[in-house]
């Protein structure tokens, strides 16, 4: 965003989350482009990480790249957007020294239209022969295929890939289905190949931009004189939406996912005050209003079996939303279903803090759902790195809101995120062990820790990838991997991927550590060391670098060479490498290399810590 041409005027992350939020309610562009000059100058500083992003088009693009760099900013991400020429996606693609190849992009999206590259398949394809018609499509798909390969030989850029969308009204209208040249399956079919060849490129993703304009209406998405007047095939009003639907698969590439969704509980998991008209007399139920509350709490169960932890923060006497919980019939949500809880009178602000240290998260990773326009506007004003949703008037549009929440995706969803919410829900129980042990060995041996080891398993290929993206606060330089840099690593024959599972009395936490290895005869190199949060403490991490360091040793290697780059996140790794025994070797520059000499190194685990003997899958 240009600076420029900004009035010096004061504003804070709070006015700035405030702007955001007033463009969800009307997303206008004047409210787009008033909020980008406001919040110009500051919004280097809302974002905690910073990429490039090139936009190839077969269409004028150029009024994407605001709406784009807001959205990404509301998602922590401060965006420097290229826009080549449309039209140019071959040019751009092949040549090594093309604009989009100078600008050296983190990611590339590639926007074309099937409309634009094989313009008879739209416009004339009653006039066009079955065959004719695919050998239109399997032309362009091989000569887009030979320009992303061409351009894989140069950048190892991730690709966002647009697909592409069927007409608003098929050529032979309602006989396009029983047909045997059926112009909307004919586009499936090219959407498929487009599938087909993102598969085989490392990186890439296609993005359902088919669905986006079903979503919000195919008999709207296209300004039609603004498309033969600009070539710009998409209304002013879906410039917002189709800017967050580009973010959406920005936020899990760079670990900008949320992890916690907070509910406030009288108006929100239920109608009414339940202060005031009790257990019984709250709306929750078969019948209007009360089928709204219930629809809405199945859409958050749904949250909760993807990984999402629960909790809730609302002003009300101790104990009366506990009871809710446990004894209403109709009640989806229960007590179990949330890692924690603050019913009090105090500023949610604070009970939100508080819960994020309990849980050992970054406050940054929570959302916060309230039906009040006066809690919220406090929360995003205290706590502006927390995504503040307020809810609308209607009931019947809650489940709407939790549906529209596109900043909980991930590209797979584990074991391990199905279970999530009763892993730290078991946390507590471990607190309240340790709260009742004289010593730490003690409350250790009591835990009955045993960890397995896993090296290059390839059923663990999407959790590891998914680690490197979601943990940021044990992780020693929050670089990201995909499934592909994970599966290159593991069959490299010069790395190991190393994973860590964990279970003690109170339950199977899944795999929570991973280390990434480059071994050679002298040394190994730690790509990768990340853990868990929610996990630290225990002693744990320690005994994953002493067991590495056994291997190592035993393989002849005379050190562990390690990095930590400081990131805004991750200080709970700064003393780290220290505790297990490294020395620094280069401080005061980035990144800070640490060396562990195996010579003498003691590998001993600790007695309270059981091992499993490592499996092995990809030599």
């Amino acid at each position: 965003m240009d600076t420029k041409a900004n009035p010096p005027t004061s504003i804070t992350p709070g006015d700035a989350a405030l702007l955001l939020a007033q463009i969800d309610d009307r997303p206008t562009l004047v409210n787009i482009n008033t909020a980008a000059r406001r919040i110009a100058p500051i919004a280097s500083s809302l974002a905690s990480v910073q990429k490039r992003l090139a936009c190839l088009s077969s269409f004028t693009i150029d009024f994407l790249k605001t709406p784009l760099e807001l959205q990404a900013l509301r998602a922590g991400l401060h965006l420097q957007t290229h826009v080549a020429p449309y039209g140019q996606i071959d040019q751009e693609l092949i040549d090594p020294h093309s604009g989009v190849a100078s600008f050296k992009p983190d990611v590339v999206l590639i926007a074309v239209r099937l409309r634009d590259v094989c313009p008879a398949l739209y416009d004339s394809f009653n006039s066009l022969s079955p065959d004719e018609a695919r050998a239109m499509i399997d032309d362009w798909l091989a000569r887009f295929k030979s320009a992303v390969m061409s351009f894989r030989q140069h950048s190892q850029a991730h690709l966002l890939i647009l697909n592409y969308e069927a007409p608003a009204v098929p050529a032979l209208g309602i006989a396009d289905r029983s047909s045997v040249n059926s112009q909307s399956r004919l586009i499936q079919a090219a959407n498929a190949s487009l599938d087909a060849i993102a598969a085989a490129v490392a990186n890439a993703h296609v993005l359902d931009y088919d669905a986006l304009i079903a979503a919000h209406g195919r008999a709207t998405w296209e300004d039609r004189r603004m498309a033969l007047y600009g070539r710009i095939p998409v209304a002013a009003q879906h410039y917002w939406p189709f800017a967050g639907f580009i973010v959406r698969y920005l936020r899990p590439m760079y670990g900008l996912t949320k992890k916690v969704l907070v509910l406030d509980a009288d108006n929100t998991l239920w109608g009414g005050v339940i202060g005031d008209v009790g257990v019984d007399g709250i709306a929750l139920g078969y019948d209007y209003p009360g089928s709204a509350f219930v629809a809405f709490q199945k859409r958050v169960l749904d949250l909760y079996h993807r990984g999402i932890v629960l909790c809730i923060a609302s002003k009300n006497q101790p104990g009366i939303v506990e009871e809710a919980l446990k004894t209403h019939p109709n009640m989806v949500l229960r007590e179990k279903h949330f890692a924690a809880m603050r019913v009090n009178w105090h500023p949610k602000p604070q009970n939100l803090q508080e819960m994020a240290a309990d849980l050992n998260l970054g406050i940054d990773s929570f959302v916060f759902l309230d039906d009040s326009d006066v809690e919220c506007a406090l929360m995003r004003e205290v706590l502006p790195q927390v995504m503040t949703v307020c809810l609308p008037r209607e009931p019947a549009r809650y489940a709407a809101v939790v549906e529209s929440l596109d900043c909980f995706d991930q590209f797979s969803v584990s074991a391990e995120d199905r279970v999530r919410g009763e892993l730290y829900r078991a946390e507590s129980g471990r607190r309240q062990l340790q709260s009742a042990v004289v010593d730490m060995p003690t409350f250790y041996r009591q835990l009955a820790m045993k960890v397995t080891f896993g090296i290059n398993q390839s059923s663990q290929i999407s959790r590891a990838a998914q680690m490197t993206n979601r943990t940021n606060q044990f992780n020693m330089h929050t670089i990201r991997c995909s499934e592909d840099d994970i599966r290159r690593f593991m069959t490299s024959g010069d790395h190991e991927v190393i994973t860590l599972a964990l279970e003690d009395r109170f339950g199977d936490s899944g795999v929570v550590g991973l280390a990434i290895v480059r071994k050679s005869p002298e040394k190994w190199v730690l790509h990768q060391l990340l853990m868990s949060c929610r996990i630290l403490g225990r002693t744990v991490e320690q005994a994953f670098v002493k067991w590495i360091a056994g291997r190592a040793k035993s393989a002849g290697a005379a050190q562990i060479v390690g990095e930590f780059v400081p990131t805004t996140k991750n200080k709970p790794f700064a003393e780290f490498y220290a505790s297990c025994g490294f020395a620094v070797q280069s401080p005061g520059h980035a990144p800070v290399e640490w060396i562990l000499p195996l010579a003498n190194v003691d590998t001993t685990i600790p007695d309270w810590i059981a091992i499993q003997s490592p499996d092995s899958e990809v030599s």
